[in-house]
C-alpha cells in the first residue's frame, strides 16, 4: 500500500478520535487484533457523527447482506452482527478496509469502539503490521 494510502486511512482514524473523551483511550485489542476503547452511551452522537463522516458505508443487522461478499463474511464470520451493533467501512484501498465496529454492552451504559484493517484480497495481513499501523496512527503505545 502507498505512503499516501497509509496516511488517508491515518488521517481518518485521527478524525474519528478527536471526540473520544480523554478517559477513554484507545488501547489494543489482542483477543481481536483490532484498537479498542470503550465509551460512554452519554457520549455517542458526539463520537458516532464524526465515524458515519468519514466511513463510506455504515451497516447493520440488516443491511449487512448487502455489503461485498469479502466484508460481509469476514462480518459475519468472525464477529457475528446482532441488532443494536454497527459497522463502518472505507472503499477499498489497495485490497485494504479500514473498518470500525460499534458494539453497544448489555448494560445499555456503554459502547465498544474497535478498529481494523480488513484484507479483501488473497494477500493476508501480516497481524505484526496492522497492528503497528493502527497503534501509530491512534498513538497507542
Amino acid at each position: 500500500m502507498s505512503s499516501s494510502d497509509l496516511d488517508a486511512l491515518g488521517t481518518v482514524c485521527r478524525k474519528i478520535s478527536l471526540n473520544i473523551p480523554d478517559h477513554c483511550p484507545w488501547r489494543w485489542d489482542r483477543e481481536f487484533n483490532l484498537a479498542l476503547t470503550v465509551i460512554d452511551k452519554q457520549d455517542e452522537i458526539m463520537i458516532e457523527l464524526p465515524i458515519t463522516l468519514e466511513f463510506n458505508h455504515k451497516w447493520d443487522f440488516s443491511t449487512i447482506s448487502g455489503a461485498d461478499a469479502p466484508v460481509r463474511d469476514f462480518f459475519q464470520s468472525g464477529f457475528g452482527v446482532v441488532p443494536g451493533q454497527k459497522l463502518f467501512t472505507m472503499d477499498p484501498l489497495q485490497g485494504m478496509v479500514l473498518f470500525a465496529a460499534w458494539w453497544p454492552w448489555g448494560d445499555d451504559e456503554r459502547i465498544s469502539l474497535r478498529l481494523g484493517l480488513l484484507s479483501i484480497t488473497d494477500q493476508k495481513l501480516d497481524s505484526s503490521d496492522v497492528k503497528r499501523l493502527i497503534c501509530g496512527w491512534l498513538g497507542i503505545e
